[in-house]
């Protein structure tokens, strides 16, 4: 097509300013691809981390039920449910002494049943230190940074205060990582038993029955299926978690607002570009009007030319944000990963998302392409043999 080797010959001509308007693009959809990626991964760690040993659904509107397990038996038999943990929650004090003296801390108190928690939350796979005696009514797991806070060791006494003021000694069975810093610091599990003698309640009863899905995001539609064939309300994590989920949508959003104006700005060079090259070309329009050049043939070139200096930033862009995310994704970053809570920095992009990407990007070229396009092939021919 003679309309694309004169447009690139104009690229050609201009290496400089065409390297400029690729170099726009090529930054503007970088920074854009790899901090979504990044943010979508943080978050996606997140949302992981709090429900690595948290449930999908809670059902803590047990009051008239007699005996907890006759409802925990309907609702594993519901779709999509992994398991159903009883549990008993509320707050304590433990205190230990050890190598770095006396320590006492409130703490979160779980109580729940080893076995249950071991099908619903593969507990055993959070245990990075000790073991997960499922025997012991004695024992009691604590989290990482709560473990290392103490200077303790596995098989160590430490003691229990409920809030009933009621002192129990445990003895450390093992040490559990979630990857949730407050899980972590503030959180200890003691089997469910010995949690319900602690809050002298019936060995029947439980505060909630905690639900586990093969697939989280179906949390909503399981409460609606709890209460519509059992009557028992319930909260979803996403419920739990609402202001969290809030606060990141928000954070996520203006991130995107902000980094799109750097593609708005790039787009805004190719039409500085594109504008230029057009008044510099004016009397070369004129001699291909005057040689049978129709208006649109000339509105295509300049808007291939433009097109093509999109399509290469746009190529070069997604390249290199795919390099940089998959080195962010395998490589630990010093610095970052010691301020946050992680070991790499998580990485999530869908093909969806880079598809919109793409797409908004070539949106934006086009309409920074076709204005100067169509100044070009409005001009009439003695005009532009005229120009000085």
């Amino acid at each position: 097509m003679l309309e694309f080797f004169i447009a690139k010959k104009h690229i050609l001509e201009k290496k400089k300013q065409s390297l400029i308007g690729i170099l726009g693009i090529t930054i503007g959809i970088t920074v854009l691809m790899v901090s979504i990626g990044i943010a979508n991964g943080l978050d996606k760690n997140m949302i992981n981390s709090i429900l690595s040993i948290g449930s999908h659904v809670s059902v803590a509107d047990l009051d008239r039920e007699d005996n907890y397990k006759d409802l925990l038996q309907k609702l594993e038999k519901i779709d999509g449910v992994k398991g159903v943990i009883p549990k008993v929650s509320t707050q304590g004090i433990i205190k230990y002494t050890g190598n770095y003296g006396s320590y006492v801390s409130g703490v979160k108190v779980d109580g729940i049943d080893f076995e249950k928690a071991e099908k619903g939350f593969d507990l055993s796979k959070k245990i990075v230190e000790g073991t997960l005696n499922k025997e012991k009514k004695n024992t009691i797991l604590i989290g990482k940074e709560l473990f290392y806070q103490l200077g303790a060791n596995i098989g160590d006494k430490i003691t229990l205060v409920s809030a009933e003021n009621q002192e129990l000694p445990f003895v450390i069975g093992g040490v559990f990582e979630s990857g949730y810093y407050e899980y972590d610091m503030n959180m200890v599990i003691i089997p469910l038993a010995t949690a319900q003698y602690l809050l002298y309640l019936d060995p029947n009863k439980v505060t909630s029955l905690e639900v586990t899905l093969d697939d989280p995001y179906k949390a909503e539609k399981v409460a609606d299926i709890i209460f519509d064939k059992y009557g028992f309300l319930s909260r979803t994590w996403g419920d739990q978690n609402r202001n969290l989920l809030s606060a990141l949508a928000l954070e996520k959003t203006v991130m995107i607002v902000v980094f799109s104006l750097i593609v708005v700005i790039a787009g805004f060079v190719v039409w500085v570009i594109m504008n230029m090259l057009v008044r510099e070309k004016i009397k070369d329009i004129g001699i291909m009007r005057a040689m049978g050049f129709s208006k649109k043939n000339i509105m295509r070139i300049f808007l291939l030319e433009g097109m093509t200096l999109g399509g290469i930033g746009i190529f070069i862009g997604t390249v290199l944000s795919l390099i940089i995310l998959w080195y962010v994704e395998n490589y630990s970053i010093a610095g970052i990963t010691s301020i946050y809570y992680l070991t790499k920095i998580p990485v999530e992009l869908s093909v969806k998302e880079i598809i919109t990407i793409i797409l908004v990007n070539i949106v934006i070229i086009f309409f920074s392409s076709i204005f100067p396009a169509y100044r070009a092939g409005k001009m009439e021919t003695m005009e532009a043999l005229r120009h000085e």
